[in-house]
């Protein structure tokens, strides 16, 4: 930073401590790389953001963060609507520059690469609160393909993708509960909106469900797999997100509204992730054999909590295994295809852990994919668009430093999959 910028926070700071909420600004800091996720300073100083000793320190400590440390934090001081504050620094209010930082704030208004200041409310609930992460629900805007990728491949093939409608898409969404153990998921619902509206500009067709139990759930997923315009689409995507757990045998278990605890002694129905895919097999669901099917369950898998690890870079050195000597494998003359093919599963967290959602906008995971998916599909497989999901899932954390990792699982998903959006075959 140049002595001039340096001294303009000494003259400024005691004047400016007060006016700055660094729960607002902090976040803005580490997305504009002012400050590194892993700074030794941020422990000691989220602990009491707050105070003004606190604020003063994380300016005085700019001075310190290379020569484009200034300018980007009075772009974080705009972005988290210290505009005085930014004006006090740079001395003058230039609209037109204004105008341009303004766009600039529109297009990370629901940035992902945050350091969040979250409490839980409930530890049965894993609802998590936040003023900071996305300051309103993520708006929907698409970016069409211009040209079909499902067509040349080199060494890995490509699932058709041009129908019109390109596939069907389930939704089920359960927000309310029967009974008072499990508490109201109320942010779900503007998961339930994005989704709709994310396929619907993709050009699938939406068919949604809300507040189910476990029978309705069952129930519904068995007739849409049954549904005769399965077999005009090239693709079909099934989304829960509900209350979930991890059962005795350490499967993952959806729960659906009339879920209690006593009630799984009596009449509640129960639902396993593996038992929505078995009504897609390609003996259960013919229409769809040899299509893509993506399974995505936005959902708790336990109690446990991923803790953020503070490491080193550390490699480790392994011979690598014999290959051992393959039977021979006589082709059948009958020509078949595998029941189970063509599916990936994806989980918005690991086995026996929690899922994160926030209290305003939604689920950690499906706003990242909704935001993924909009912005990236058109020119990406959706292999690749599920890693970049991931890539900015790790990014997030609680205030206790908790972090959450997705699940993808291929069943003989072994071609890629271009959604090609908004993109049709003329008539």
């Amino acid at each position: 930073m140049n002595r001039k910028d340096r001294e303009q926070i000494d003259h400024c700071c005691e004047s400016i401590v007060s006016k700055i909420d660094l729960t607002k600004l902090l976040p803005k800091l580490l997305e504009n790389k002012v400050y590194n996720r892993d700074d030794v300073n941020i422990p000691r100083w989220s602990k009491n953001l707050g105070a003004q000793n606190t604020v003063k320190d994380v300016l005085l400590t700019i001075k310190t963060r290379g020569p484009n440390a200034f300018k980007n934090l009075i772009l974080s001081l705009r972005q988290s609507n210290h505009e005085d504050v930014a004006d006090i620094l740079e001395k003058q209010n230039n609209a037109s520059t204004q105008a341009n930082i303004n766009q600039f704030t529109l297009f990370f208004k629901i940035s992902f690469m945050q350091f969040l200041s979250f409490r839980q409310e409930n530890l049965l609930d894993h609802h998590i609160y936040s003023d900071e992460f996305f300051s309103e629900p993520l708006i929907i805007e698409v970016c069409k393909a211009t040209k079909f990728l499902d067509c040349e491949y080199d060494l890995i093939e490509r699932y058709p993708m041009r129908s019109k409608p390109r596939g069907l898409v389930l939704i089920i969404t359960n927000i309310y509960y029967e009974l008072s153990y499990e508490k109201p998921r109320f942010s779900a619902k503007y998961d339930n909106n994005n989704l709709k509206k994310l396929f619907e500009e993709m050009g699938f067709i939406v068919v949604i469900y809300q507040n189910l139990t476990g029978q309705a759930m069952k129930d519904i997923i068995k007739e849409f797999s049954k549904r005769d315009d399965l077999n005009k689409v090239d693709s079909c995507f099934v989304i829960v997100t509900s209350h979930g757990m991890e059962d005795e045998e350490s499967n993952t278990e959806i729960q659906g509204t009339d879920y209690h605890i006593a009630s799984r002694q009596a009449n509640y129905e129960k639902v396993l992730c593996t038992e929505v895919c078995d009504y897609f097999t390609a003996e259960a669901c013919p229409q769809l054999a040899e299509k893509p099917k993506i399974f995505i369950f936005q959902l708790c898998r336990g109690k446990k909590k991923q803790n953020g690890v503070i490491h080193s870079r550390i490699t480790t050195d392994s011979c690598a295994m014999k290959s051992t000597n393959e039977a021979n494998i006589e082709i059948p003359r009958i020509q078949t295809i595998r029941n189970y093919s063509d599916m990936l599963i994806v989980q918005s967290t690991l086995p026996g852990y929690v899922s994160y959602r926030d209290s305003k906008t939604g689920s950690w995971f499906i706003q990242i994919l909704c935001k993924i998916f909009m912005k990236h599909a058109h020119e990406n497989h959706v292999q690749d668009l599920f890693n970049m999901i991931d890539a900015e899932l790790k990014n997030l954390r609680t205030t206790n430093h908790e972090c959450q990792t997705s699940s993808v699982q291929s069943l003989g998903f072994n071609k890629h999959c271009y959604l090609n959006p908004g993109l049709f075959m003329e008539s």
